[in-house]
């Protein structure tokens, strides 16, 4: 088993002009996909120049973000590097603000690298607003209901809601709840076997559960396999506020920039001669 080992360093987004940075090549457009869910007009896998033209129509400020310089070494002294542009948000009031619960309007776009031309994997909306200016949860529940159907499972507690929309490689899940655990059975180091339970487009420990991009060869862990996407609708009411939170996340598509994305660094760490370099010695 050959792993490598991975050193990362956080920048500006505009920090990293000027690197000399290996180079990524893109893979085809990705398909259409297959569910309905938007946020504000937009899907995971749109190009990014959709995604800015929205941000455009919404504010006049630019956009924020954050990059991360991905350095990998093979244990041959193999280097591969390259920036990698994490999300891109409109409407963040900073830590202060959302210390004082400042009302708010944000929306993040978690990004690809460039193997996917940096378009979206999870597209995310945050909004908290004096409650006479929002919907009672309700309200919103029949709205969501009327654009895309029953959602796959409503859990209401108190002040909280939640709906979520599950959709597997065999389309649209309509009861989540219905499909019970599924059983996953691995052999141990000792020889033994090893059974977990885990649900459909659900949190597991033994799967990753995010289409954030972490370098990793070989992989130990899947991005929640069989499952397609989610769209989540969150409602929270207080006395005077209320937070509504969506989250559409596609992670077929972070299956496919992880496979990818992996492919080409393990590529060019061990299928490249190196050139020897010119420095003064």
């Amino acid at each position: 088993m050959i792993r490598f080992s991975i050193a990362l360093g956080f920048v500006l987004s505009l920090a990293s002009a000027g690197l000399a940075e290996d180079t990524l090549t893109a893979m085809p457009t990705p398909a259409e996909r297959p569910y309905p869910y938007e946020i504000l007009g937009l899907q995971p896998g749109d190009p990014l120049g959709d995604v800015l033209a929205v941000y455009a129509e919404r504010s006049d400020a630019a956009p924020t973000s954050e990059s991360e310089v991905l350095r990998v070494q093979s244990p041959d002294g193999a280097v591969f590097e390259f920036t990698y542009q994490l999300y891109s948000r409109i409407g963040d009031v900073g830590i202060n603000g959302r210390l004082a619960k400042a009302p708010q309007d944000q929306m993040t776009a978690r990004l690809s690298s460039g193997v996917m031309e940096q378009r979206p994997m999870a597209i995310y909306r945050s909004i908290r607003q004096p409650s006479d200016a929002l919907p009672e949860p309700l309200e919103l529940k029949a709205q969501i209901e009327e654009t895309y159907g029953p959602p796959s499972r409503v859990e209401i507690n108190g002040r909280d809601m939640v709906l979520t929309y599950a959709w597997s490689m065999d389309g649209f899940i309509p009861d989540l709840d219905a499909l019970g655990q599924i059983r996953r059975e691995e052999t141990t180091s000792s020889g033994g076997k090893l059974i977990t339970e885990y649900e459909l487009c659900g949190s597991a420990q033994h799967y990753r559960n995010t289409v954030e991009y972490r370098f990793e060869h070989p992989r130990d862990k899947l991005i929640r396999p069989g499952c397609v996407a989610t769209f989540k609708v969150s409602y929270r009411g207080e006395p005077g506020m209320t937070s509504i939170n969506f989250s559409l996340e596609d992670y077929e598509l972070g299956r496919m920039h992880t496979e990818e994305l992996d492919r080409q660094i393990v590529e060019a760490l061990t299928g490249e001669e190196v050139e020897a370099s010119d420095m003064d010695l």
